[in-house]
């Protein structure tokens, strides 16, 4: 009976290590994600630390990582072909769906909001903004939506400001500089500049005005998701392990996040402390219902779309391979608050 059992023992772990080496064996897929700023800042850092931790490789992928001066400009490139996976807030993401891109989002690499605007120690109140020089990228474009939003809340519009165009990197030099009055900053940023200036200071926090804004999305085309189903719902595991990793490991992650944002990890700990307290590392699929319809109506209200162009949370979002993903992982805890 005993030799029977090893027998049978040494059958299974020969099939065992035949899987593995077929494992071993398959082809590795290249993808590429664009992400929406160079270098990165603290929210977008998932990714980051998927790479690094050898996540992407655990999946079969070959990951290529594009960097652009927006999201817009990642989307661009999503729908030209450039990149499979884009990394954009949701605004330009919605705005082209209601155009009939054909796009859809299936992650989020931060579904809550992470910024602020920060401004000139001369400005203490929203209303103060009239007539004053406001950083953006480009309009249409994330900090732009936000500066509108914030603007809306004084009764102001883009047209009682004066715009001025500045590259994703060059915010805090621009607040240094006096080229500008205010700047829409991740939390990480707003802490490295008041390093560099103590008087420049928070003026709104975006979370605060619009708590339940769907922010930041993992995009692709309706054709790549369509062919490439597998692969998503790989690259989205990915990058779910990375954000569980992150909430458990935060030594770990801050030396990351200074290695690949140039922070020191004295100004990225309290904004760490910040973002996992509020959860905006998504877990699970990261794109609830009704945060994806809180922010389409908030375009509308603040003049990004016609009521008439407002496109379904289903129009804007597939589930599939973040499903997938999740069913592989299982889900982080049963608390609903976790997305």
């Amino acid at each position: 009976m005993r030799t029977r059992w090893v027998a049978v023992a040494l059958v299974i772990l020969a099939v065992m290590a035949v899987a593995d080496t077929a494992r071993a064996q398959a082809p590795r897929r290249t993808l590429t994600i664009g992400m929406p700023v160079t270098p990165p800042n603290l929210p977008h850092l998932g990714v980051y630390v998927a790479k690094e931790l050898g996540y992407f490789e655990e999946e079969g992928i070959n990951l290529d990582l594009a960097s652009f001066e927006s999201g817009l400009q990642s989307l661009r490139g999503g729908v030209a072909g450039s990149v499979d996976l884009l990394g954009a807030s949701a605004e330009p993401v919605i705005s082209a769906i209601s155009r009939g891109a054909k796009i859809r989002s299936v992650f989020s690499y931060a579904h809550k909001l992470t910024v602020v605007m920060v401004a000139q120690k001369s400005i203490q109140k929203s209303a103060e903004l009239r007539g004053k020089n406001l950083g953006i990228q480009e309009v249409g474009a994330f900090r732009e939506v936000m500066t509108r939003a914030v603007l809306q809340t004084a009764g102001l519009t883009a047209q009682d400001v004066n715009y001025i165009p500045v590259s994703s990197a060059g915010y805090i030099t621009a607040l240094l500089g006096n080229k500008i009055d205010t700047a829409i900053l991740h939390i990480d940023q707003a802490y490295m500049a008041r390093t560099k200036e103590a008087s420049l200071h928070v003026l709104v926090p975006l979370w605060e005005i619009m708590p339940s804004y769907w922010y930041g999305t993992f995009s692709t085309t309706e054709e790549f998701l369509r062919k490439e189903p597998d692969l998503l719902a790989r690259a989205v595991g990915a990058i779910i392990k990375a954000h569980r990793f992150m909430y458990r490991n935060k030594d770990r992650t801050l030396e990351l996040a200074s290695k690949h944002t140039g922070y020191p990890k004295e100004v990225l700990s309290p904004a760490y402390d910040a973002l996992a307290t509020v959860r905006v590392w998504p877990v699970n699929d990261g794109m609830p219902t009704e945060m994806v319809n809180t922010t389409i109506n908030k375009m509308v209200e603040i003049g990004m779309l016609k009521d008439t162009e407002k496109p379904k949370a289903e129009q804007v979002v597939d589930r599939g391979p973040a499903n997938a993903a999740v069913a592989k992982l299982g889900r982080w805890t049963d608390d609903p608050s976790w997305k």
